[in-house]
């Protein structure tokens, strides 16, 4: 079986993670997740590994903490438009790419002024502040 030669890189990276979280004090921000991802080089043939055509649903992941929710998906690399987000008072329509659009109904309000997403490396975040938050979390 042949190595993947980045994945002593990787070993160090997660080597890292661990030493950078074992040593921050537990009142600072928590991280909840991180992903590396290692995939072919941009001139190599797209490739889904599940064999699937990309016809379902968007998958997605909401997370909710004491001030805001966080939304991560993948951005599909194949469609033609690009990835979005907006945000309404109770909900959130997430678009991976393309022309389909799904809406994310929230259990609270958000604070849309407030909300913002990026996208990075094939992947969309969005925070979603929701618009009571306990006292004494600072509004950027």
């Amino acid at each position: 079986m042949a190595n993947n030669p980045y994945d002593e890189m990787f070993k160090n990276i997660a080597r890292l993670m661990e030493k950078i979280l074992s040593e921050m004090p537990l009142h600072d921000p928590r991280i909840i997740g991180f992903t590396i991802i290692s995939g072919p080089p941009d001139a190599a043939p797209y490739f889904d590994p599940s064999g699937e055509d990309g016809d379902e649903e968007a998958e997605f992941e909401v997370i909710e903490g004491d001030d805001c929710i966080y939304i991560t998906a993948a951005a599909n690399a194949r469609a033609e438009g690009a990835p979005y987000v907006t945000f309404q008072n109770e909900s959130v329509t997430l678009c991976t790419g393309g022309d389909e659009e799904t809406v994310i109904d929230l259990d609270c309000e958000i604070d849309v002024p407030h909300s913002f997403y990026n996208v990075q490396h094939g992947v969309i975040d969005a925070v979603c502040r929701k618009k009571n938050a306990p006292d004494g979390i600072a509004r950027s």
